[in-house]
């Protein structure tokens, strides 16, 4: 019998922002009406629609321009992106070496050692979590693009 492998649930993010009293009323106003459940969807949807204002930024950063070198990889996207001991050890095999860019949450496997991923890590930038070993957070700490 084979057992499922439990998925580690992610929370979401809180933060504070500062609104002035008008900005607040405006808000409850709209959510009043119904256009909104509540103040936390406005601002979601809102920081939503600025976001995809900003796609070209975005997808620069996401598949950024790489010297023309064919041991130069690059790892990343906009999501969950999980780093698996398989391909750090494929890259290992080959001599290569791999950029890391994620906009979102990055997992990198138990399994993986601060000498494997130093082995292979050109460099490193994530903009949200990072869910790993203490010693591997602080490797890409060191290693950030």
């Amino acid at each position: 019998m084979r057992r499922l492998r439990r998925v580690k649930k992610i929370k979401n993010e809180k933060i504070t922002i500062n609104l002035t009293p008008t900005e607040v009323g405006q808000i409850d106003y709209l959510v009043e009406r119904g256009l909104y459940t509540n103040r936390s969807d406005f601002i979601r949807l809102a920081i939503r629609k600025q976001t995809e204002s900003h796609t070209g930024d975005i997808n620069r950063f996401l598949a950024p321009e790489m010297p023309e070198t064919e041991r130069l990889r690059y790892f990343g996207g906009l999501g969950f992106m999980r780093l698996t001991h398989a391909y750090v050890e494929s890259l290992i095999t080959f001599g290569a070496k791999v950029h890391i860019s994620v906009l979102g949450a990055l997992t990198i496997d138990k399994a993986i050692t601060r000498e494997q991923l130093s082995q292979v890590m050109a460099g490193c930038k994530v903009y949200g979590k990072i869910f790993a070993e203490e010693e591997i957070k602080q490797l890409i700490k060191e290693t950030a693009l």
